[in-house]
């Protein structure tokens, strides 16, 4: 969601590194290291767990409620959840009481699809937009290049995002769970690997309405395991792993604050028409809750972008503090200046 402005030189020398390094690293980011037996084990069993008292069958979202034995989010009060109620449903303006309620949901692999357009419609920066002081000739012979311009881009943002969110949450396909990744006691490599297929996807949905296939996604947000070098991840985590090794190369001394991964949130989405109901407020809650009672941490990191005046005040309201410092190499460009903030909880967990 953030745009780097690469000097051509440290371009070429990404492009020829990934190309060597793309058939090892997507080698280790689908290995048998990525899901440990007894991490498997617990999937199943919460996976049977799931199916056996689920009632919610219209679409594969999975409701956040059926993990209520090892998430306290609901049963907190209606103030913190801010508009969801007890039950996961996102609280009705009563606008329709004949649709379905909007449901708080893990995403599973068929609710990819509506979730990576959302992203697009909520991070795409590259779409072109005419000004509305151009004459008729002008718009004649804008539109069509523009128009087809946007198409293209747009087809390749969408085949990028879903791609990337599949990948990442790989290990969690067809099982959801809400478990933290088995990085413990691994070594720091393979928890890096395990990380990068672990992804969490958390969307406020519903089925669409007509009996169309697919989902109504109005939010959602991810929660990962990430260094704390302040780098802002790619897609693709094996591409992160590829620039790493590159700044290290080039000299580049990057700062950490932990010496552990450490939860990290990203692509908060809320739909245009659903802003300003607290939807991100109640997502990131629930993040929280996730990170510090299921998973077991005592900090939490993102990025934002400070100039996007909402986000920054959500979460400067929730707690989150500048950590300090950038991920800033030479190519870095505009990058450099995206705000790198953390949130720190009790410190008995990790």
């Amino acid at each position: 969601s953030f745009s780097n402005n690469v000097p051509l030189t440290a371009s070429l020398t990404l492009l020829l590194l990934i190309y060597f390094d793309v058939t090892v690293n997507a080698y280790l980011s689908s290995s048998r290291l990525s899901s440990s037996p007894s991490y498997i084990n617990s999937l199943n069993q919460q996976w049977r767990r799931r199916k056996s008292t689920s009632s919610f069958t219209s679409c594969n979202l999975v409701p956040i409620s059926e993990f209520s034995s090892d998430l306290s989010f609901l049963s907190t009060p209606e103030s913190y959840r801010a508009c969801i109620d007890e039950n996961g449903n996102l609280q009705s303006d009563s606008s329709n009481n004949k649709e379905d309620p909007y449901v708080l949901c893990l995403a599973e692999e068929d609710d990819l699809p509506d979730i990576s357009q959302l992203t697009i419609d909520a991070f795409d920066a590259l779409a072109i937009v005419l000004g509305g002081d151009l004459s008729g000739i002008e718009k004649a012979l804008l539109e069509p290049p523009v128009g087809m311009w946007n198409a293209y881009t747009g087809a390749v943002a969408y085949a990028e995002v879903l791609q990337g969110i599949r990948s990442r949450m790989k290990d969690r396909l067809n099982k959801p769970s809400i478990l933290p990744p088995p990085v413990t006691d691994v070594s720091a490599s393979d928890a890096t690997k395990i990380a990068g297929n672990s992804s969490l996807f958390l969307a406020i949905a519903r089925p669409k309405a007509g009996g169309q296939k697919g989902i109504d996604v109005v939010a959602t947000v991810e929660l990962r395991l990430q260094p704390t070098d302040a780098k802002i991840p790619f897609s693709q985590p094996w591409v992160d792993a590829v620039e790493r090794k590159i700044a290290k190369a080039t000299g580049f001394d990057a700062r950490t604050v932990d010496k552990t991964l450490q939860p990290y949130l990203c692509n908060l989405c809320v739909s245009e028409q659903m802003r300003g109901r607290k939807l991100g407020k109640a997502l990131v809650r629930c993040v929280e809750k996730i990170t510090t009672e299921t998973w077991g941490y005592s900090k939490l990191y993102l990025h934002v972008d400070l100039d996007n005046v909402a986000a920054l005040n959500l979460y400067r309201s929730e707690g989150f503090k500048d950590v300090g410092f950038r991920w800033n190499p030479f190519w870095a460009g505009d990058a450099a200046e995206i705000g790198y903030f953390v949130k720190s909880y009790n410190s008995e967990n990790r």
